[in-house]
């Protein structure tokens, strides 16, 4: 398989409270319609960074890796359990497109959009 194309485009990401937002997006991973969402214009406004989407880890069991990808709309057709989308992975020094499930059980877990993304694990005093 060939690897799947890094173009960004303008993509609309619906928050929890239903607004609209903004995003950049990789058309390669949007063209699949599994991750939800829709194209939008540059009059849609950007989402604020104080919004962190929501998202969902895919696995791909032969080559034992999993990835995160974001989830623009919460009825997102990937996350019905045994879904699947190609995403690019670098394997054997060479980047190529491979498969990638939700292999989880009903209900899916997802990363919810207010998850912080630091450690809640502060430094040690000395």
């Amino acid at each position: 398989m060939a690897s799947i194309a890094n173009n960004r485009i303008a993509w609309g990401y619906t928050d929890d409270a239903g607004y609209v937002w903004r995003v950049a997006a990789i058309l390669g991973y949007t063209s699949q319609t599994k991750l939800g969402g829709s194209a939008v214009t540059v009059t849609t406004p950007v989402k604020p960074p104080s919004i962190h989407m929501r998202r969902l880890s895919v696995r791909n069991g032969t080559l034992l890796r999993t990835r995160t990808v974001p989830i623009y709309d919460s009825d997102a057709p990937l996350l019905v359990p045994a879904a699947t989308i190609m995403l690019n992975e670098w394997v054997g020094g060479a980047l190529d497109s491979y498969a990638f499930t939700n292999d989880q059980a009903t209900p899916v877990s997802i990363i919810p959009e207010r998850h912080p993304r630091k450690s809640p694990i502060t430094t040690q005093a000395t």
